[in-house]
């Protein structure tokens, strides 16, 4: 089973303002299925095949591209190179047809043919090429096969190291320096890779013509410049990214076409209500994991095996089997890189950690303070939405853990007019919450050079398994812009109801110049403590007296979460169960499954009882941005995802767990 670690729209669009040197995309998904169908999303595509998703992608990428995957006949070439591709890579149909490579290099040329080969070495050191997405063993030898496809006609090799795929290990140099040395074009060596260093490696000691990986590019802040920089320092000459050239755009540019969506959505919400609809034709049945309660149509990247189970209930089953002694591994790994970004005169903060008063919050400021010993910045961003409890849990930090604390509160008007925006636009009036405070931190490290800024648990990784425990993936500037802000960057308000540039001050991300220079990491502690939150809540109450909500929240049975925003149990949550048909007591009874303190029997119940439930706390937001409940529901329905719900009766309907 494979991590849905994002929307490779987004992704490839960073890659291509960095000006990368060249793209290698492969389908290896087993169902010609791509489904980014939602509504509330800024990058988006038409049609669900990879095809679709290929002429989509070809829009955003402005760099050499090589599309592999279900390239079976001249026909799937020919298709791919119209869509947008810049060469085909072949695996599967080569093994079973060698024929095939002279074939394509004939009718499209060699410089379109590019040869993949999938290397697993076995325990006896014995190189074998595999095929079917590493499915199948051949008995080719991979020396033998790659001066066998460059014979056939193929104009370049991608050389995959699968055993070493995602492990972190390195390239496999022995292999790629067999292969490089064996034939006269180009080898592209990838498996492997977990640090910088390894890319001169593979170039330098394993001879390859280039070298490509796919992880460390995913999960670190600006790591294609990080890469090229360690090649140039070991004295690779090649092409240099300038982060402060005039062609890097970061932010996106929006045209008439993105603001439009709003004024659609407003005049379908003023039109008569909705009538009664039936299963569209691209609608797949809603299913639920075999083991916890989450759907498979979630607000997270969600995949399932073959068993029924989702990759978040894996990725906790692998998370429960790490032994003591490779937490305390980890543990000596958190140790050894909090030292390297201490103060070392004192002139600064040892680092900055996010905090909005939470259990959390206070978890991450115990470890990082009392147990560290490190002197944090706590920095804050007040979305105007705390609870009682929670405001007092903030106001106290500051004293319990002698620690300085900055709290940025923007004006109250212009959270009301982003209120409004972004619930018309994207269906979540939070977008400045979620923004606010993924932004506003590592702002305050850039002005006070401050490199380190500590997260807690990577959320995606501890709902859906988006990444495995060994990934240790930190936050950057794609995971903030697509799935904290949706897509939707501060300056797409700027000029919607007089917003300007300086009201956005507080949701502009620094500059990759800046993050550069001063080599910013935002990590998150998960990666290398145990982090269960219901432990570290109790253990919070009773060693320094965290206060919970004095009474239960209408959406989920927990007291301890969310208190510094009462919308997030709230009405917040109430849009993810209008969009997706789940809320907030889904997640949480999905954890404790997890946990071992609740059965599915259980969780079902629970499910059943809150899910569904209209929060008391959007009379609340109503009155704060003036808006009626009407007006409100009107609006909500229009993001309601085609695959879950329909009209029947004149009501909406969706399939439940329970009648499952």
């Amino acid at each position: 089973m494979h991590q849905a670690i994002g929307n490779p729209l987004s992704t490839i669009k960073r890659l291509s303002d960095w000006n990368v040197d060249e793209l290698l995309l492969l389908d290896i998904s087993r169902d010609d299925y791509h489904d980014l169908r939602r509504d509330d999303l800024q990058i988006r595509y038409e049609g669900s095949g990879t095809l679709d998703l290929l002429r989509a992608i070809a829009k955003v990428c402005f760099m050499p591209l090589s599309f592999g995957g279900r390239i079976r006949s001249m026909e799937d070439i020919r298709v791919r190179l119209a869509a947008g591709a810049d060469k085909c890579i072949i695996n599967s149909r080569a093994v079973e047809a060698p024929g095939f490579l002279t074939e394509a290099a004939r009718r499209f040329g060699s410089q379109c043919v590019v040869s993949s080969i999938d290397v697993f070495r076995h325990a006896d050191g014995r190189y074998e090429v595999f095929s079917h997405s590493g499915r199948h063993a051949t008995g080719l030898h991979p020396v033998d096969w790659a001066a066998e496809v460059e014979r056939l006609g193929a104009g370049e090799i991608f050389l995959n190291s699968i055993d070493r795929d995602g492990s972190a290990a390195g390239y496999d140099v022995s292999l790629i320096r067999s292969v490089s040395g064996r034939v006269g074009i180009p080898v592209i060596a990838c498996g492997g890779v977990g640090a910088y260093a390894d890319f001169p490696q593979g170039i330098v000691d394993g001879m390859a013509s280039a070298v490509s990986a796919a992880n460390i590019f995913h999960f670190f802040e600006n790591s294609y410049p990080l890469a090229k920089q360690a090649c140039m320092d070991a004295g690779i000459d090649m092409r240099p990214v300038d982060l402060s050239g005039r062609w890097l755009k970061r932010e996106p540019e929006y045209g008439d076409q993105d603001r439009a969506r709003a004024a659609e959505r407003l005049s379908i919400a003023s039109g008569r209500p909705p009538r009664d609809t039936h299963t569209v034709a691209w609608r797949r049945n809603v299913r639920w994991c075999s083991r916890c309660v989450y759907p498979a149509i979630s607000a997270a990247p969600m995949e399932f095996d073959e068993q029924g189970e989702c990759m978040g209930c894996r990725m906790a089953e692998v998370k429960n089997a790490i032994s003591p002694e490779e937490w305390d591994r980890r543990r000596s790994l958190l140790r050894n890189l909090l030292d390297r970004y201490r103060s070392r005169d004192g002139s600064r903060h040892d680092c900055v950690i996010a905090v909005s008063g939470g259990k959390d919050s206070w978890f991450q400021t115990h470890v990082i303070k009392n147990e560290f010993g490190l002197n944090p910045l706590l920095v804050t961003y007040n979305g105007n939405n705390y609870t009682d409890a929670g405001w007092r849990n903030l106001m106290r930090m500051r004293e319990i853990f002698n620690v300085d604390h900055i709290i940025y509160s923007p004006g109250v008007e212009l959270l009301r007019k982003l209120n409004r925006l972004a619930m018309t636009v994207m269906g979540d009036m939070n977008w400045h919450c979620h923004v606010g405070i993924t932004t506003l931190p590592v702002r305050m490290a850039v002005q006070n050079r401050i490199p380190l800024v500590i997260w807690g648990e990577h959320g995606y990784l501890d709902l859906c398994g988006q990444f495995s425990m060994d990934d240790f993936p930190e936050m950057s500037y794609r995971d903030r812009l697509e799935h904290f802000a949706r897509g939707y960057e501060w300056n797409f308000f700027v000029g919607q109801e007089g917003i300007t540039s300086q009201d956005m001050i507080p949701y502009q991300y620094p500059s990759d110049r800046e993050l550069f220079d001063l080599d910013v990491r935002g990590i998150y502690i998960g990666n290398y403590l145990r982090w269960e939150a219901n432990e570290h809540g109790r253990r919070m109450i009773d060693l320094y007296g965290f206060e919970i909500s004095p009474e239960p929240f209408d959406r989920t049975y927990r007291r301890m979460s969310n208190l510094d925003d009462m919308h997030e149990n709230g009405v917040h949550d109430y849009l993810k169960y209008v969009k997706f048909g789940y809320g907030r007591c889904t997640d949480h009874a999905c954890k404790d499954i997890r946990a071992g303190i609740m059965t599915r029997d259980q969780a079902i119940e629970r499910v059943r009882g809150y899910d569904h439930v209209k929060p008391r706390d959007l009379a609340r937001w109503l009155d704060y941005v003036g808006w009626t409940e009407e007006q409100f529901d009107r609006i909500a329905d229009t993001f309601r995802d085609q695959r879950v719900w329909r009209r029947q009766n004149g009501e909406w309907v969706k399939d439940n767990l329970w009648d499952a």
